[in-house]
């Protein structure tokens, strides 16, 4: 049996993949291990609503966590034994979560894997192929990302979810690029599904929905693009998500905790403030007219406040916006039992998840150079343009609504959004990279 040389050339990578999968569950200690944080106890009490009831979307919790807290539960319940927000700690066997954190490393692994085989697939230098694929890898699975498995929270469902559903968006972007006919059905389906996940896991991941939408609908503009049955049906599905979940969000728990503290502790703290949100109709603060009022007209008052002055909100995203790129390693547990293995991979994870806005900047940079390159129409330039604008514009109209609505542990909700920009910088790079080296290749066969 002889192989061609993209068959050969895919092999090695999916032989690189597997190999980097295996120490990936290796080097992590027994898969089972798990620690909780303060918000834990609420995935729990949040999954145990009814399913099929408007609670399981409003409550406190979203969706997803609560599809997989309630179909993981053993028969025996949950036990919270080790809690890492109180302290640093070890990590240990709690009684019914082993479900869980196993399900949540099985699917890091299978995201990741699947998207660093995605995009290797979509270079055409063997050797960016390699080195996309070895980034991807090393990147998702440092301890930067990969410990995030072990916690019991969102960040792991997050960021595996998100990869999986990039490659399938990729593979499709690709193929109506290459082919605005071809049947893309089986994709489309796939990424509908784990994209509606996705978005059901965070309140801010809502927001992807509009930018796809929108930039779907920019695409269509072009006559290449207009008559695609399969845009068509994305955008009716991505407006029909963004409805569900701006609704079930605007009537669940979850926001009124969140402007509750934007209350207590950016607003009331300033007496110029709440002089101007009792103008607004704001009772005296705590007051029992301020707690009837509070549920009602809180976050009406809000946004109003917010227009009629816009310094609050633009200096408070120009003032913690560094701080969201902060501290990206977890601090829930330590794992010293793992020995020089988990050093090595530290000061490798390191090295792609710097701590500081440097990521925001390159992959801002590298887009303009990718944008620039799809301008001159540069071979494959324009999908990898689209994806990479696609993915700049997701996390910057995440990190906004964060921000504004975040009043501590801006670093660990801002995740998702600088994940992204780490993620790409390095990315966007390799992309540029393959496509010089591409255009060289032709102009020396011309």
């Amino acid at each position: 049996m002889s192989f061609d040389r993209t068959t050969i050339q895919r092999i090695l990578i999916l032989a690189i993949i597997l190999v980097a999968s295996i120490l990936r569950i290796r080097s992590y200690g027994h898969p089972a291990l798990s620690i909780s944080g303060n918000d834990t106890l609420s995935y729990v009490e949040a999954s145990q609503t009814p399913l099929f009831s408007s609670e399981i979307f409003t409550g406190r919790r979203l969706l997803t966590t609560n599809l997989v807290y309630k179909f993981l539960e053993p028969s025996e319940g949950y036990q919270i034994t080790i809690n890492g927000s109180i302290e640093t700690t070890r990590r240990g066997f709690q009684p019914g979560f082993d479900g869980i954190v196993i399900f949540q490393a099985a699917l890091s692994v299978l995201g990741w894997g699947v998207l660093a085989l995605v995009v290797s697939d979509h270079l055409k230098n063997f050797l960016m192929k390699l080195g996309a694929a070895i980034f991807i890898l090393a990147f998702a699975f440092t301890p930067h990302m990969a410990d995030w498995d072990s916690i019991l929270m969102s960040e792991s469902l997050t960021f595996s979810l998100f990869a999986l559903q990039l490659a399938l968006l990729l593979k499709m972007v690709f193929a109506l690029h290459r082919d605005p006919k071809a049947n893309v059905t089986a994709w489309l389906t796939a990424w509908v599904v784990v994209f509606f996940l996705w978005t059901f896991i965070k309140d801010t991941n809502l927001f992807t929905s509009l930018v796809t939408f929108g930039m779907i609908a920019a695409s269509m503009v072009s006559l290449r693009y207009r008559k695609v049955g399969a845009l068509r049906i994305t955008l009716l599905i991505l407006a029909g998500i963004f409805i569900l979940g701006f609704t079930t969000s605007s009537a669940s728990i979850r926001s009124l905790v969140q402007i509750t503290n934007i209350y207590k502790d950016d607003l009331l703290p300033s007496p110029l403030r709440v002089e101007t949100l009792r103008e607004m109709g704001m009772p005296e603060p705590g007051t029992p007219e301020y707690h009837a009022w509070f549920p009602e007209h809180a976050k009406e008052t809000l946004a109003r406040f917010m227009l009629t002055h816009p310094g609050y909100p633009l200096l408070k995203i120009v003032n913690d916006f560094p701080m969201a790129f902060e501290e990206i390693e977890q601090t829930y547990f330590k794992a010293p039992e793992l020995g020089t293995v988990r050093e090595t991979l530290i000061q490798i994870g390191n090295a792609l998840h710097p701590e500081n806005t440097t990521p925001f900047v390159m992959s801002a940079i590298l887009l303009v150079g990718l944008t620039l390159l799809a301008l001159q129409k540069a071979d494959d330039s324009r999908p990898w343009a689209w994806l990479g604008l696609w993915a700049f514009l997701t996390a910057s109209v995440a990190l906004i609504p964060t921000i504004l609505g975040d009043t501590w542990a801006i670093n660990r909700h801002a995740l998702f959004s600088t994940m992204i920009y780490r993620l790409s910088m390095w990315l966007f790079a390799i992309v540029i990279i393959d496509l010089a080296l591409s255009r060289e290749n032709t102009v020396n066969v011309q």
